[in-house]
This record gives structure tokens, sequence and C-alpha cells, in this order.
């Protein structure tokens, strides 16, 4: 009986690993990964008075993506992009985040929309080592060195309120105020924009918030920034707040040069100002879609063309350029991709053009760009610079 038994495990166990063996994957691939196809994921404000922005910006992308797709995907695999709305509250974004990660199994997160978001989501991301590529934030404290999974590919909040700054001192406008979003966003922003100022060696004429709910009362607001007669007004804002705060401001009957950080929409200052909008100035941190001497902004129109797709502006190119990027690292990262192979194919961008926009990963960077143009509303429309 022994032997008998000794004769069948002779037998059954090399069967058994057989078995297990056709079961178990050689060499399983990271979530997210399928034979046809890779799965990424974004929460981002996709709806409310400041969503414009996140919109554009993920239709910048989706557009990108959906030309890659067309060609066949990168290494045979699509591109999908699994979006969720947050509604601009980072505690819903970490809900969205762990839905992600845990539920969807995304292989890796991408241009997570607004500072809120992206702290509340960054803890998530280091648990589990999971990379990030593009953030719609210029928030100072997201470019920290021990963010190793955060990959930037726009500017700094200080890199935008520092050309602001340097660009009215040096044409003599001494008296700037400061109005910001009493929210992560606007209070990253203010202090960007504090450190502008000591740089130049001048200080605000006034600090102002916005409170986001009370948007239809910034009465109170508005004189405490008018009293000091501010040449210029520097609004850490986006959507409905920067035009609910120069349409109220505009009663007063004074008329400072207004600046705004890039996230703030120039559509829908348009939209809501109309003629008002004329001579507003706002920083971007990528060049005009519309000028075709860069590269990458005349590939950009040519994509929207072909795509029929009428959302040409700033931050839609900002996705656009955001998804080449991570279309690149994977295609460097080759066709076994794994999280730890994206992240050193992005750590080998060496001033990795785009098309007249460099993206620099090298000796440990995670800020890829400090890219920053000033652009003006004109009369009709139009951005000048």
């Amino acid at each position: 009986m022994d032997s008998t038994f000794a004769r069948l495990r002779t037998a059954f166990v090399p069967l058994l690993l057989v078995l297990l063996c056709r079961a178990l994957p050689v060499g399983a691939a990271d979530p997210g990964i399928a034979p046809g196809s890779i799965l990424i994921g974004q929460t981002g404000v996709f709806s409310g008075p400041v969503a414009e922005p996140a919109l554009q910006y993920r239709a910048g992308a989706q557009l990108y993506f959906d030309a890659v797709n067309a060609r066949g995907g990168i290494h045979g695999r699509k591109i999908k992009l699994q979006s969720y709305d947050d509604k601009f509250d980072p505690k819903l974004a970490a809900e969205n985040t762990k839905k992600l990660l845990n539920e969807d199994k995304v292989f890796s997160l991408f241009g997570i929309i607004g500072t809120g978001a992206t702290v509340a989501t960054m803890p998530l991301a280091t648990e589990q080592a999971v990379p990030v590529v593009g953030a719609l934030s210029g928030a100072d404290g997201l470019r920290d060195p021990k963010l190793k999974l955060l990959f930037h590919t726009r500017a700094s909040y200080s890199d935008e309120t520092g050309k602001m700054v340097e660009q009215l001192t040096s044409t003599g406008v001494k008296s700037i105020a400061v109005v910001y979003q009493d929210d992560p966003f606007g209070k990253a922003g203010l202090k960007s924009a504090q450190g502008a100022f000591a740089r130049q060696g001048v200080k605000p004429a006034v600090e102002a918030a916005i409170d986001m709910g009370k948007l239809d009362t910034l009465g109170p607001t508005v004189a405490k920034v008018a009293q000091s007669q501010p040449g210029a007004i520097i609004m850490v804002t986006a959507g409905k707040a920067s035009t609910a705060f120069i349409r109220e401001y505009l009663k007063t009957g004074a008329r400072p040069q207004f600046f705004g950080v890039s996230v703030l929409s120039a559509k829908a200052l348009l939209a809501d100002l109309g003629p008002d909008a004329h001579g507003i100035v706002i920083a971007q941190v990528v060049p005009s879609p519309l000028r075709t001497s860069y590269g990458i902004s005349k590939e950009f129109l040519a994509a929207a063309k072909k795509a029929d797709s009428k959302d040409i502006t700033y931050n839609s190119l900002e996705g656009y350029l955001t998804a080449k990027v991570f279309v690149e690292a994977l295609r460097r990262a080759g066709k076994d991709v794994t999280r730890e192979k994206l992240i050193a194919a992005l750590e080998t961008f060496n001033n990795h053009d785009l098309g007249g926009f460099v993206i620099d990963y090298s000796g440990g960077k995670r800020a890829g760009t400090g890219f920053v143009d000033l652009s003006i509303i004109s009369k009709t429309g139009q951005f000048l610079h």
C-alpha cells in the first residue's frame, strides 16, 4: 500500500505543478494591464462652477489617447481613461482614488485635477506605489522632492506668480493686491505669490479671500481690496469665482490690471464678462494652441481638426501634451510594462522636446517644466502675447 501511494504521489505531484503553472500567469502583470488595454484613472472637478478647466484638460487628453488608440495603441494596448467627478471636494477625491485603485484596479493615475484632489490622492498612491502622471495644480507643496511618484507637466504657481510680479514691478506697478479662493488651491497660490513678492522686495497691498459659497455677496471682499487702490490684482481663482469678483469690482468704477493664474478660463471670462474681459492677463503654462510656430500646437490643431473637436484651449492643449508624455513613457517602458518600468522610463526624459515644449525629469526632477507665458485677452476674444 505504501508503494502504491508512493507511485500515485510520484504521478500526481508533477501533474499538480503543471496545473498550477497553467493557472498562474508567468510574470503576472501589474493591475490595469491586459493583453489589449491599459486602464488608467483620474479624479477631478467635472461639475460645478470651477469645472471648465478640468473638462477641457480631460478633452485634450482624450483627444491624444483616441489618436493613439486609432493607430492600434502602444505596444498593442489601447489606453482607457476612467474619470470620476469629485465636485472639488478632497474627501470625495480620496474616495474616488480608493475606488480607482482597489475596485477598478487601474495601472496608474493620470491628470489629477486640482490641488485639494492631488493632496488627497498622493498618500493613497504612495501606499500602493502607483505613479501619477500630470496634475492640474501649480502648488509648490506638491513639488516636494519626497513625492517621487508624482510627475508634473506644468509650471508651478511660484513660476506663474513670479512672472506676474516681475512684469508688474518692471513696468512701475508697485501697488498689487492678491485675491484668492479660500480653499487648498487658493491658499497654495497665495503662498506662492507671497514668495514671488518677497523675491522682488515688495509686499502685496492687500490679501483677500473669496468664500466659494458666497459668490453672490462679494461686496465686502471687493470693498476691502478697492480701499487699497491697487494698480493690479493677482487672482488665484478659477471658474465662476473669477468672473463674479471682476464683475463686482468693476462696479466700483475702477479698472486695475487683472492678472489670473493659468486655471482661470478665458472661455468663461468671455462668456460671462463679454467686452469687460478685454485686457485681462492670464498666465499660461503651455504655448498658445493657435501658435503654429510651436510643433506641439500645430500637431494639436491637426488632431482637433481630424476629430472635429472645437475644444481648442490652453487647458485642452495641456491635457493633450500630458497624455503625450504618458504615452511616450509607455513606449519607452516596453511591452512588458510595469509601474516600476514606467517610472524608470519617465526618468529618462532628459530635455525631451514635445514640439517646442520641453519636459525634463533627469537628475531626479519631478517638476518637468517651468514654462510660463503671459497672455492678454483682446477685444476680439483672442490672446495677445
